[in-house]
């Protein structure tokens, strides 16, 4: 498919590091190849890849990582001129997201101040922030999901460098595992914090048990855009913030099985011997970090 006219039917996704993507350790092991088609999409954009992906372990911070990704500037263009709105779900965040995600959020936002959402869609966390009184504002690289924010109310910037700073909640809702630099996220997020002020993170947990069984073939591994999964020890240690709250959680209810539902899904994955994926998955894949300036 071609991009606003510039026809990419090869991407060399060549990028391979020698240390730890997080922590720049060179303590780090391959845990085997990731699973993934020649023909793929990246955003709303297809996409041929001409080398495998495997996924590796740190061995100091205890967090993996993709090797074999796309450049960062490759990757900048393609999520700046997909339609994200298209792919991403537009659900009220009271519907889409888990009962301890809301909760927590509306705890956050009870007390009415300015928040900024990185990665924000078309502004489904925004509006929830917006209803209890918060001032809000988006960062999204996608210009069509940029006029869906401006029409509603909420400002817009497309880099995080844009917005102003002094915000008292940043968020970052299924964003940080798309990150090329996620320290130098996390300090640009810290600078443009408030004295107290707090980063809350929603992504998938490398240490959740069903990441730890399917290993390689996790299904949160989605390749070509996700090519990191912090640890706990990443964020504690390596943030230049307090975890004040890490509360495992599901990527939306979706994800979230009783647990008849999930006993009866791997029996039938070990009945037809398939390999295991992380789904359904074994108790909460996911955790909410809220971290403390």
């Amino acid at each position: 498919m071609g991009i606003q006219g510039l026809n990419i039917l090869n991407i060399n996704n060549n990028i391979h590091k020698d240390y730890c993507p997080l922590c720049t350790s060179k303590n780090i092991r391959s845990l085997g190849k990731l699973s993934c088609q020649e023909n793929t999409n990246f955003s709303t954009h297809e996409v041929k890849l001409k080398n495998s992906p495997e996924m590796w372990r740190c061995l100091r911070c205890s967090s993996c990582f993709v090797q074999n990704t796309v450049d960062a500037e490759t990757a900048k263009m393609l999520y700046s001129t997909g339609q994200a709105g298209e792919r991403w779900s537009t659900e009220a965040f009271t519907q889409n997201k888990t009962r301890n995600v809301v909760d927590s959020m509306a705890a956050i936002f009870i007390s009415k101040g300015s928040v900024l959402d990185v990665g924000c869609n078309t502004g489904e966390l925004l509006d929830f922030a917006h209803a209890l009184g918060c001032k809000t504002a988006g960062v999204e690289f996608s210009s069509a999901s940029r006029e869906q924010l401006v029409k509603k109310g909420h400002g817009a910037y497309s880099t995080l460098e844009e917005a102003p700073g002094g915000y008292d909640v940043i968020s970052a809702f299924d964003l940080v595992e798309h990150l090329y630099d996620a320290p130098a996220f996390l300090q640009n997020c810290r600078e443009k914090l408030s004295d107290n002020g707090r980063l809350v993170i929603l992504t998938g947990n490398i240490g959740s048990l069903s990441a730890k069984l399917a290993g390689s073939r996790w299904w949160y591994a989605q390749y070509p855009e996700h090519i990191i999964f912090p640890s706990n020890k990443f964020f504690s240690e390596y943030s230049g913030m307090k975890i004040e709250k890490w509360i495992p959680t599901y990527a939306s209810k979706g994800y979230q099985f009783p647990i008849y539902r999930i006993v009866w899904g791997i029996l039938k994955r070990l009945f037809r011997s398939e390999t295991y994926t992380g789904l359904p998955s074994i108790g909460p894949d996911h955790v909410l970090v809220v971290l403390r300036k």
